[in-house]
């Protein structure tokens, strides 16, 4: 599990604010036309990356563990320790801004009637906030947010971020990236308050294959940071094993790199972190999204449990490619229910060559009942 691949966002400056696109075409379009050349392809003896298990077949997921895809992240992010490998992804705010309306300080109002409005309970009930982002990579996506939240006015106290990734390799990374970052921004403007920690974490093992469940992981990070004597937060951890730890939780590009045999117990264990009232933002691969188009079918993979088309790279690490219908079925098994469902249709520009490519992402905001 480690962060996948850049999704191609695109923005546009307008005055002092970034807009941003991700509805450049139609998916329903594109499927169909990506679904006549496969068969056309097949036709013609030339093969294509299919949507179902009858894709040539290398290997079954279950032999996918988690321990050796951890070593394969370990190994890609060995290569790319500067960790500028992804770009920051500052469209996060934007495409969820659930984010910055649970860091940003309540009004007034919004404070006195907290105990009655659910959607502000797990924000004015007293609790710190927490941002727990899981499969953080080189922090591509924590970083941006960290910095947005030095720009607004953070209310009080209390503001946690905790990432974590089963690469240990990518948590040092990450680690690294953050401390420079401090020490560059301390100077030009504080980060708010903001208390991070990274750790390594994987919600995809099993209970033989770890001595502790994921929440009582996070738990000891988010310990961790109060026992560093930090007097910004007050920590009490009763009642956190019942009822969850983070307000958000933000998986971008990493459902696609568990393996499909595990999704369902890797979202069990996220359902069980999550505050009640708590939102997950997920943003990953799509169905027809071009690198799917662009595996040779042998590299394809049987799911046991899936036939969302899933590839082995080169490296050894799996690409998962969604569909919203799966997308759904996944979290609302695992307790959730959908907030936000749709596919990001996103023209990436060659400059090089001139040529419009065309990505496919999933985007989803699913809560956890109060």
């Amino acid at each position: 599990m480690a962060e996948a691949g850049d999704d191609g966002r695109k923005g546009v400056k307008g005055g002092n604010d970034v807009q941003y696109f991700d509805s450049d075409f139609s998916f329903e379009e594109h499927a169909a036309d990506c679904s006549a050349q496969c068969e056309k392809s097949s036709g013609d003896g030339d093969g294509c990356p299919s949507t179902s298990p009858s894709a040539v077949l290398t290997e079954d997921d279950n032999d996918l563990l988690p321990q050796s895809q951890s070593k394969f992240w370990d190994a890609f992010h060995s290569n790319h320790s500067a960790g500028n490998f992804y770009k920051p992804r500052r469209y996060l705010t934007k495409s969820f801004p659930c984010i910055m309306q649970y860091f940003e300080k309540c009004t007034t109002d919004d404070a006195s009637r907290g105990e009655d409005d659910p959607e502000l309970l797990h924000k004015t009930n007293g609790d710190d906030r927490i941002l727990l982002e899981i499969g953080c990579g080189s922090g591509s996506s924590c970083t941006p947010i960290m910095k947005q939240c030095s720009e607004v006015e953070c209310s009080g106290d209390g503001v946690v971020i905790l990432a974590c990734d089963s690469s240990p390799v990518a948590v040092e990374t990450t680690r690294r990236f953050i401390e420079k970052m401090k020490e560059k921004e301390s100077d030009e403007k504080p980060l708010c308050n903001i208390l991070f920690g990274v750790f390594v974490a994987d919600p995809s093992l099993s209970e033989e294959e770890s001595t502790v469940s994921f929440l009582q992981g996070v738990k000891s990070a988010y310990e961790q940071l109060a026992s560093n004597g930090s007097n910004d937060l007050e920590y009490d951890g009763s009642g956190i094993l019942d009822r969850g730890i983070a307000g958000i939780v933000l998986m971008v590009f990493v459902l696609s790199a568990v393996t499909p045999s595990r999704a369902g117990r890797f979202l069990e264990q996220v359902y069980q972190t999550t505050k009640p009232g708590g939102k997950v933002c997920f943003r990953d691969y799509g169905v027809y999204d071009l690198p799917m188009l662009r595996f040779n079918p042998t590299a394809a993979c049987k799911s046991t449990t899936s036939d969302d088309p899933i590839f082995v790279r080169g490296e050894g690490t799996i690409a998962r490619f969604f569909s919203v219908e799966t997308t759904r079925e996944l979290f609302e098994s695992a307790g959730f229910t959908t907030v936000e469902l749709r596919y990001c249709t996103v023209f990436n520009h060659n400059r090089k060559t001139g040529q419009k490519l065309k990505r496919v992402f999933v985007h989803g905001v699913f809560e956890k009942p109060i």
